[in-house]
């Protein structure tokens, strides 16, 4: 058996007009958005042992500041192929995880989709489609290796959007 946690990254802004699209850091909104979403996944044991991050800055700190709330020790890998990726390949990128339990975090519309199309059944959620900054999927799959990983075989176990945690 196998855990994926999908997260969308947290809310970020352009407050600083210099940076580019990749260097967006997160906002106040997102920063408190990855309080509520590590609390929620340290209530519920969803603890990670190997992270993949898209490189940009958002989700860098997306990780960072959720596993201030759930201390995990996880190998983490930063990825370039994960900014603005397609469901493909982020399936690809998942097919060399050699852990258990997994923690995404990128960038929509490809998170989305890729948290749409690796369910069997998707949550009945009116945020869903939408998967809002900070959205977080969990869902299992009945492999023993991460390379067996298909679309439409994940069993959904919860889904979270951070302003139900409020």
């Amino acid at each position: 058996m196998k855990r994926l946690i999908i997260t969308r990254h947290a809310k970020s802004g352009w407050e600083n007009l210099e940076h580019t699209d990749f260097q967006r850091t997160l906002n106040e909104r997102g920063l408190d958005a990855c309080i509520l979403i590590g609390n929620w996944l340290s209530s519920k044991n969803y603890i990670p042992d190997e992270v993949f991050s898209s490189t940009a800055t958002r989700c860098i700190q997306t990780w960072e500041n959720i596993n201030l709330r759930i201390n995990s020790n996880a190998k983490v890998s930063y990825i370039n192929d994960l900014y603005h990726s397609s469901p493909n390949m982020i399936l690809n990128c998942l097919s060399t995880a050699t852990k258990d339990i997994i923690f995404l975090t990128a960038h929509n519309p490809g998170i989305g989709e890729f948290a749409e199309k690796i369910c069997k059944s998707p949550p009945i959620h009116y945020r869903f489609l939408g998967y809002p900054s900070g959205a977080t999927t969990v869902v299992d799959f009945n492999i023993s290796n991460w390379n067996q990983i298909k679309f439409s075989s994940g069993i959904l176990q919860d889904f979270i959007i951070p302003s139900e945690l409020k």
